[in-house]
């Protein structure tokens, strides 16, 4: 049974290519293609679990293919050409396996940007994104400005997840330790206060029935967190209680408030880059609304369209769908000058600044905020354990 081969190699032209070939096994693979004219280099077979894994591409992967291709076609090269030169470090087999059907796609005459899609492995965004690039024909410096952008955003969230390294032990070993307390410390002091018959103090109390609670509902409570956020999961993919949920996320106290600007980040970047790159404001707020993460920025967006076709100013529609008055005012002044396309630059870079001090400030502040709430846990049972000792020696 022929097997999917996935090779490497060198044509008659010495130009290095690569594709899939479906064959019995690798020298018949090797003699097939010498008798096209091509040297083989490397081949790997092609498993079925090759095709599905990984659903998509770190950040990091994207971040190459995006700075190559700006740099290769910004530098005049043809587009299937720059595929064939593209490499990224330690890339998954699924990876290699889109890009070489990119390439047989551009080959059979479709976009890029439907060949990206088809592959299953990019962000709706970035697809769109490209979309707009194609129509506008300024696709090198779109996908630019996206790689920089994208590698701002991973640089933030790279510090943050650091930034959350040594917290997160603090909670991880304040909840060990409290564990190990209540299941194993707390049924010990229990049986010595019980046979000495002395009135517990009600701090104590609580700390026994708390224990004694956990210890067999634990597994329950354990569970019905595990339902709740399958429930959140299911929410999450239906339309109508996905707003709900957003809503819910952005209120939250700190890390609510940055989801919130790292959303409006995304909406004027996405304005930004398709409005300036030459596509009419409808599309460009259509294509934004598409590609929007946040299903209450699309919702926004698509009311947003509906009123500009109807002849409304975008000023006008912003302040009917919520949108902050600074906001308003600067789209405002945008239209006022022509310069619209600045307006977005200018309010993508204050929302990119708000989100980057606000993720300092979360990070300064979480990990105090975490040791003092470990410390007063911690601290809260070992004084209930000690506080009838210490009332037992005053009555002695």
């Amino acid at each position: 049974m022929a097997a999917l081969w996935l090779w490497r190699g060198v044509d008659s032209e010495a130009q290095e290519c690569q594709g899939l070939k479906p064959c019995v096994s690798r020298v018949l693979l090797k003699l097939q293609l010498s008798q096209q004219g091509i040297d083989l280099i490397t081949s790997q077979r092609v498993w079925f679990w090759h095709r599905r894994w990984p659903k998509r591409i770190t950040a990091q992967q994207l971040q190459q293919l995006l700075q190559q291709w700006s740099q290769l076609l910004a530098a005049g090269l043809p587009l299937l050409l720059c595929l064939q030169l593209t490499r990224v470090d330690r890339a998954p087999m699924r990876l290699r396996i889109a890009l070489v059907n990119i390439q047989q796609s551009l080959l059979r005459g479709a976009s890029f940007a439907d060949a990206i899609a088809h592959s299953g492995l990019f962000r709706t965004a970035l697809v769109h994104l490209i979309a707009a690039g194609e129509a506008s024909g300024e696709l090198p410096q779109l996908l630019a400005q996206t790689h920089t952008q994208l590698t701002a955003n991973n640089d933030l969230k790279r510090r943050f997840l650091r930034t959350m390294i040594m917290p997160s032990i603090t909670l991880f070993s304040g909840v060990v330790v409290s564990l190990l307390i209540i299941y194993w410390v707390v049924p010990q002091v229990a049986n010595l206060y019980a046979s000495a018959h002395y009135s517990l103090p009600a701090m104590t109390q609580w700390l026994l029935l708390s224990a004694e609670f956990l210890k067999h509902k634990g597994w329950g409570l354990l569970g019905l967190l595990g339902v709740f956020s399958a429930v959140v999961v299911g929410l999450w993919s239906l339309p109508r209680a996905r707003l709900v949920v957003e809503g819910g996320l952005w209120r939250l106290p700190g890390i609510g408030r940055l989801m919130y600007l790292h959303g409006q980040a995304e909406l004027y970047l996405l304005l930004s880059l398709t409005f300036n790159a030459g596509l009419p404001l409808l599309e460009s707020i259509a294509l934004a609304g598409n590609a929007s993460s946040w299903r209450c920025i699309s919702r926004d967006l698509t009311v947003a369209t509906a009123k500009l076709t109807q002849g409304q100013r975008l000023s006008q529609v912003f302040a009917g769908i919520g949108v902050p008055q600074h906001a308003v005012q600067m789209v405002r002044m945008g239209e006022a000058s022509g310069h619209l396309g600045t307006s977005f630059n200018q309010l993508q870079g204050y929302y990119q600044q708000q989100a980057q001090s606000h993720s300092l400030w979360l990070e300064q502040l979480i990990e105090p905020v975490l040791l003092l709430l470990v410390s007063v846990f911690v601290g809260g049972i070992l004084v209930a354990l000690y506080l009838p000792l210490f009332q037992m020696g005053q009555v002695m």
